[in-house]
């Protein structure tokens, strides 16, 4: 029998591999955040189902604007076949067991990368290729991440079967490091997998700070997937439920993989979505200027410290990543093992520093004095309020989230291309992830510069195809990320195929 080729295993893999071609291929204009008759959907909502003052502003929105933007879609977005995408993952000592799979999907094996860093793991794997029908297939000796900084190309799919824990070693600094050196094509689809320790003697204490970085992490966020086993949907945060920090950590303790598996998703969600983008802003002067000034937290309101401290799902990232609920000796050290993963620099203090630096300033009611001349200027001329219009008011802080993805690039998740698999490796509970992600370019290039907005911030067919894109991006991000594109819904998040998007439980494979 091959190495890692149990029946469990076999069915997540087979499964998450097929899901992604497929997403990838015959789904991809519907795997987009914004599918491509976004804009035009939206616009024949409201005007057959809106509000009187709805119609009158939709019917503003030319088709041929609508025509531009599809057009404009379709050159980033594009399409591809199974045999057009390239493909890359950690080896193990028999390669050919994922290679089989990819193939038999349309993949070609010239189109697959594996990476291997142990020696004898990758001597193995290189004669288990070599026996195999699959001889010309690129395998390489070393870490993966070391070559995903001088590789030239993206890749449609990576697939990191880590099998170690989600705060072991090497295992999200490698994630980061795909969306950092902007490995992944758009869409593409990121698939992990990462164990949860044994509930033995030995791994008792790793455990318990495991269940207190799931707690941390979650107990702050506006909404979490329910408590049921595996989760799903979502509920308000434990806090808005009346659950206390120490009423909480017990409910995961109670359950820990239930938990532990909203806290691998949820990083997955936050880390190329939220936490690198903020890095990206707040390490790099030249952008900082184009939008701010004084970006230090000198700057910050004088009541703002007590602020932040007192309302935990306002500041949801900030409390997360700092440890705020300790109930044993080893685990800030833990948590800051964690949280160096996380950061671009391996620089745990500075990760928090610079979410914080970030998220005040990119808020609705920053000081006008802090903002940079160009922004300031568009401030002044901001009339998109008046009137109100459609469901939410669009604010300037959404419009400066879109100024800002211009240049920081973030991935976004696809929540309806969200799957997720449970199954146990001999007595190692596992879990996969298969996330589909766009960096919706579409929305972000649709707009000119901070420089160039002034002139037209107020063209009435680019803001409404602009607005009506958004809504796609926050009905994805509803139940999961309050950070970028709050409150830009334009329909009601119940109004059907415009709903807010709902994770599924993760399949238990037995």
């Amino acid at each position: 029998m091959k190495a890692y080729s149990e029946k469990q295993k076999q069915t997540a893999r087979n499964e998450a591999l097929f899901h992604a071609i497929k997403t990838l291929t015959t789904d991809r204009h519907s795997s987009t955040v914004a599918r491509r008759s976004y804009v035009r959907d939206i616009k024949s909502n409201l005007i057959n189902e809106g509000s009187t003052t709805d119609k009158k502003f939709a019917q503003k929105l030319f088709d041929t604007e609508i025509d531009h933007w599809e057009s404009f879609y379709d050159g980033i977005v594009g399409q591809k076949k199974p045999s057009d995408l390239r493909v890359a993952y950690l080896s193990g000592p028999n390669p050919e067991n994922d290679i089989e799979v990819l193939v038999s999907n349309g993949i070609l094996p010239e189109n697959i990368w594996a990476f291997e860093s142990d020696n004898q793991t990758y001597n193995d794997a290189v004669i288990s290729a070599l026996d195999s029908m699959f001889p010309f297939v690129k395998i390489y000796k070393g870490k993966i991440q070391n070559y995903l900084k001088i590789l030239p190309f993206k890749f449609d799919i990576i697939y990191l079967d880590f099998c170690k824990t989600i705060a072991s070693d090497q295992t999200l600094s490698v994630v980061r490091d795909v969306f950092q050196y902007q490995k992944l094509n758009s869409p593409g689809t990121l698939i992990t997998n990462f164990a949860y320790p044994n509930d033995t003697d030995a791994n008792i204490e790793y455990r318990d700070n495991l269940n207190l970085l799931a707690a941390n992490y979650l107990y702050p966020k506006v909404f979490t997937e329910t408590y049921e086993d595996m989760g799903g949907g979502f509920i308000e945060s434990p806090e808005c439920c009346g659950i206390n920090p120490e009423q909480f950590i017990e409910l995961v303790k109670n359950d820990g993989p239930t938990f532990y598996s909203q806290l691998v998703t949820r990083v997955l969600y936050d880390l190329p979505g939220v936490i690198i983008p903020y890095q990206r802003l707040a390490s790099n002067p030249d952008l900082v200027k184009l939008f701010f000034k004084k970006f230090d937290k000198r700057s910050f309101d004088e009541d703002y410290e007590e602020y932040s401290l007192s309302i935990s799902d306002d500041h949801s990232m900030i409390w997360g990543l700092s440890n705020f609920i300790i109930e044993k000796e080893s685990f800030p050290n833990f948590q800051q093992k964690f949280n160096k993963q996380l950061s671009l620099n391996s620089d745990a203090e500075k990760l928090v520093e610079q979410i914080e630096l970030v998220h005040y300033f990119i808020s609705e009611d920053l000081d006008k004095e802090l903002l940079s001349d160009s922004l300031a200027k568009i401030r002044e001329n901001w009339k998109i309020t008046r009137p109100y219009v459609f469901c939410d008011v669009f604010l300037f802080h959404q419009l400066k989230d879109i100024l800002v993805g211009q240049l920081t690039a973030p991935y976004f998740y696809n929540v309806e291309y969200t799957k997720r698999w449970y199954y146990k490796a001999k007595e190692t509970e596992m879990f996969m992830d298969c996330i589909t992600y766009d960096e919706c370019r579409y929305v972000f290039d649709w707009m000119p510069t901070v420089d160039m907005l002034e002139n037209s911030v107020n063209e009435v067919n680019r803001e409404l195809s602009l607005r009506f894109a958004m809504d796609s991006i926050t009905k994805q991000r509803r139940w999961y990320n309050e950070e970028f594109f709050s409150g830009t819904a334009v329909v009601d998040q119940g109004t059907k195929t415009f709903e807010a998007k709902e994770l599924e439980k993760r399949i238990r494979i037995n």
